[in-house]
């Protein structure tokens, strides 16, 4: 045995024959004691197979013709020799080698004939190989196998493709008895002659093995079709095949000579896999004509090329698609017009995504205009996804799609390229969220949002009842149900636009760029703050619609800017109003502990103006009250809401001059003539001072709230005066005293927000003083917009207080025409809560961002500036870890960058 000729090839085959063959026997000792051996002697062989020949066996030697003796060489038991007859059924296993061929030339009966890989036997015209039945398989073919001549296949003869088999044309296979065929993975048979047997219970094809069906006409042997097999048309001309009318699992449609326009009649039914249209050449496909049928599709439907149509005229055809609809060519349409006018009304259920990159998605071309005639619906249960090519209704007066959006859940539309033309029809079915993104529905058809439906839109205008503007731009109709939900999440400032009901059900805000209202606009159910606010200086943003329907409020971030209105019943105790300006939430809440006798309604707003000390001063034990904060809610009661008791908590973010937060005071009043009152009972403020929370107990009536305190004048000095005074751009800044008692020394401080400080100037006191002293310095740098001034005083023994704060404004002066200025970022180094405090020469819409010193973007945002005096907050809520981080300003090309550290 010559086990080394290049690679090591060893094969073990068992057999047995009883008749003229004689009897083998099996070298099962010698081939384990082989094995042994060359696993001791740790022999490495790139590929190793097991075989042994036994006598009698047949291979080629050299391509020729199989009656001729010097194509063949023969085992003696010993060695292989040059055979001296040409091998038979009466022959051991025969073996076609790698790169030989063998030519059929005569009529032979043979069996257990093995076609190695690269090895190939072909059948002569006229001529006969028969396949007799032996022990195991009878024909193995992993080369390939050409038949011009006829293969016979005995009963019960086996033969297994792994290679390729071609039935040329002229040529012949049959399978009489229970003689079979079986396609393995990698295996081909390609069918160009229709005189093979096709009846049940000879073919298999196993997963990964092809059936190619390269006929005009014929039919499709009627096989098993495991899953992953693949059955392909290739040769269609003039005529379909027959056999469509089993359970295949990929079919692939590819005939690129196809000249005419073919109707299955509704045979092809069900496809376990995957169903490919390739090519109809210049002819094309029907699935039906006239015919009722239902077409199940248990994978993909890729459509490459070519044209297809699912009927002319049915009106009960069905396709449905389990996987995705992915077309990257040819032309697939709902109906043919060339026949009945294309009359018909398809249904197509794909449960996973459409997606098209190029061809034409052709909804329907029906040309008549009968009623319920002509009409394609699509049923999507998966996402939308557009990069091209174009979808369409051929017709503009007849043929109708209908694009029903059915997932249960959220489902993308992305349009990033290609058309979509006349009358389509798109409705979001009810439990669907549509996220349109940036992407825009168009047509001549009606858009139409369900009751229980929602959309995800990030146009700045919204969306719209008319014109090419929001997301939504169809000519038809756009009807938008007051039970949809509504979710605004654009990068950019939006507005609710027009299309917005006057009622919806649900309302999320999800754009820190903010929302403006388009109109006053009722939440029925749910109002959600994400992130971002919503402006409704003109309008009213309501919640709930009687005192039977409150709605409810889910905030993370954000709230209204101007006016909001929230229902209230009897039976209501905690009542939460999300209002503020542009800059700062300024939230009440109300808590009734004693519920109201009549329910309606509360309406509040929040002005960031000056309320006005009308009344001043007050006592609130144990404090006087003699300066108001800057800032003035707002709060009535309407729609018959009376009676009750309730405590009242305010948000007062940014409280200029705030100092000590837990002796702040809640002052109401009944409107802006009436003087200011202490109603109910103080409780000592919580939060902090950057966003000091008042309460107050007990309260009865709602009217507008406005923050007290007591500006402290306790220093261990008699002051007269402090004051600081614009002069030519600088801050001249002036005190006296009539008396000091162990006087350390003055600091002036100086804070943008009337929160933070920072020291500017120091002065030596005068120790112990009965005279009236004067001091005077200035603040050549003063900030721009507005700067805010103290006093204090520090003792000898290190013990100090503060004066009263006072103001100064200086109209933002650009540097070098810059439309950003940066005045602090603060504290720094931080801990928890950063301050970024800015001027804007003009309202415009500013990037901010924070990079860790890895250059990574660990907070990215926009915000609407105001004129003048700007602050921004980067909340502890990043978790940020310790190090160098750098915060960036951005408008238009101006590009703003501070460093500051995490400790």
């Amino acid at each position: 045995m010559n086990l080394l000729q290049g690679e090591v090839k060893m094969r073990m085959q068992s057999r047995t024959k009883l008749n003229t063959k004689g009897i083998y026997f099996i070298l099962t000792s010698s081939i384990i004691f082989v094995s042994l051996c060359l696993i001791i002697l740790g022999l490495t062989f790139k590929s190793i197979t097991l075989f042994a020949a036994a006598n009698g066996d047949y291979r080629s030697k050299a391509t020729g013709n199989w009656n001729v003796i010097g194509t063949w060489e023969t085992y003696n038991g010993t060695s292989w020799v040059n055979a001296v007859t040409t091998p038979t059924s009466a022959s051991g296993v025969i073996t076609v080698q790698n790169t030989h061929t063998v030519s059929v030339s005569v009529n032979v009966t043979v069996d257990e004939v093995i076609v190695d890989a690269g090895g190939a036997i072909s059948i002569n015209n006229g001529r006969t190989l028969t396949i007799a039945n032996g022990t195991g398989e009878d024909l193995t073919v992993n080369g390939t196998l050409t038949i011009n001549g006829t293969l016979t296949n005995q009963s019960p003869s086996q033969m297994q493709v792994s290679g390729l088999v071609i039935l040329k044309n002229g040529g012949a296979n049959t399978y009489p008895g229970t003689a079979t065929i079986n396609i393995n993975s990698g295996g081909r048979y390609r069918a160009e002659d229709a005189s093979m047997t096709v009846s049940a219970n000879h073919w298999t094809v196993q997963s990964g093995g092809v059936y190619q069906h390269n006929l005009n006409g014929a039919a499709i042997p009627v096989a098993t079709w495991i899953a992953g097999s693949i059955c392909e048309v290739t040769g269609v001309v003039s005529s379909y095949p027959n056999g469509l009318n089993q359970t295949f699992q990929n079919f692939i449609w590819n005939s690129a000579g196809q000249t005419s326009i073919e109707n299955l009649q509704g045979n092809l039914t069900s496809i376990n896999g995957d169903f490919t249209i390739a090519s109809t050449g210049s002819g094309s496909v029907r699935l039906g004509e006239g015919e009722n049928y239902t077409l199940n599709i248990g994978g993909n439907f890729y459509y490459q090329g070519g044209t297809l149509f699912a009927t002319a005229k049915s009106n009960s055809c069905f396709i449905n698609i389990a996987g995705d609809y992915i077309q990257t060519g040819g032309t697939f349409a709902g109906t043919d017009r060339t026949k009945d006018q294309g009359q018909g009304s398809p249904t197509i259920n794909l449960t996973g995504n459409f997606d098209i990159s190029s061809g034409t998605f052709d909804f329907n071309q029906y040309t008549a205009n009968g009623n319920n005639k002509g009409v394609t619906t699509l049923n999507l249960y998966g996402n939308f996804t557009q990069t091209g090519g174009t979808i369409n209704v051929t017709t503009s007066n007849g043929g109708i799609g209908d694009v029903y959006f059915s997932k249960s859940g959220t489902q993308i539309f992305s349009k990033t390229g290609g058309t979509i033309s006349n009358k389509i029809h798109f409705t979001i079915s009810s439990n669907t969220i549509l996220d349109l993104n940036t992407s825009i529905i168009t047509g001549t058809g009606d858009f139409t949002l369900s009751a229980n439906g929602g959309l995800i839109l990030t146009s700045p205008d919204g969306i719209t009842q008319s014109n090419a503007s929001g997301n939504i731009q169809v000519t038809g109709s756009r009807t938008y149900s007051s039970e949809g939900s509504y979710t605004y999440n654009g990068a950019v400032a939006q507005s609710t636009g027009n299309g917005l009901p006057s009622t919806v059900k649900n309302l999320t805000i999800e754009n820190s760029s903010n929302i403006t209202l388009t109109n006053t606009t009722t939440v029925s159910n749910t109002l959600t703050f994400s992130a971002g606010c919503v402006i409704a200086t003109t309008d009213t943003l309501i919640l709930g619609t009687s005192t039977s329907v409150l709605g409810t409020i889910a905030r993370t971030s954000g709230h209204v800017i101007g006016n909001f209105k929230r229902w209230v019943s009897p039976s209501t105790f905690n009542i939460l109003i999300p209002v503020g300006d542009i800059n700062y939430y300024k939230g009440i809440n109300y808590n009734y502990t004693i519920a109201p006798t009549v329910g309606g309604a509360i309406t509040a707003s929040y002005s960031a103006t000056d309320p006005g000390n009308n009344g001043f001063n007050l006592f609130d034990s144990p404090d006087s009250i003699n300066t108001i904060g800057y800032g003035l809610w707002t709060s009535t009661s309407g729609n018959g809401l009376s009676g009750g008791t309730f405590n009242v908590d305010i948000t007062a973010t940014s409280l200029p001059g705030v100092f000590d937060y837990t002796k702040l005071r809640l002052l109401r009043r009944s409107n802006s003539a009436s003087p200011w009152t202490i109603v109910g009972t103080h409780s000592p403020g919580t939060g902090s001072s950057s966003v000091p929370i008042i309460h107050r107990t007990g309260m009865t009536v709602h009217g507008q709230y406005g923050i007290g305190f007591n500006t402290p004048n306790t220093l261990p000095i008699k002051l007269v005066s402090f004051n600081a005074r614009l002069d030519d751009e600088i801050v001249k800044l002036s005190w006296t005293t009539a008396s000091e008692i162990n006087n350390d020394y003055f600091t002036v401080e100086r804070s943008i927000d009337g929160i933070l400080f920072e020291e500017i100037i120091r002065k030596n006191g005068s120790g112990n003083s009965t005279s009236t002293l004067f001091y005077f310095d200035n603040d050549l740098n003063p900030l721009n917009g507005y700067s805010y001034y103290r006093l204090k005083q520090t003792d000898y023994d290190g013990h100090f207080s503060y004066s009263d704060i006072k103001s100064v404004f200086i109209k933002f002066k650009p540097v070098d025409g810059d439309e950003l200025q940066i005045i602090s970022v603060s504290p720094n180094p931080f801990t928890q809560n950063l301050n970024l405090n800015f001027l804007a020469k003009s309202i415009v819409t500013a990037e901010i961002m924070l990079v860790n010193s890895s250059g990574q973007t660990v907070l990215k945002d926009k915000i609407q500036t105001t004129e003048g005096f700007n602050t921004y907050q980067f909340s502890s809520k990043h978790n940020l870890n310790k190090g160098i981080y750098f915060v960036y300003l951005l408008c238009n090309d101006q590009k703003i960058i501070q460093k500051v550290i995490n400790e």
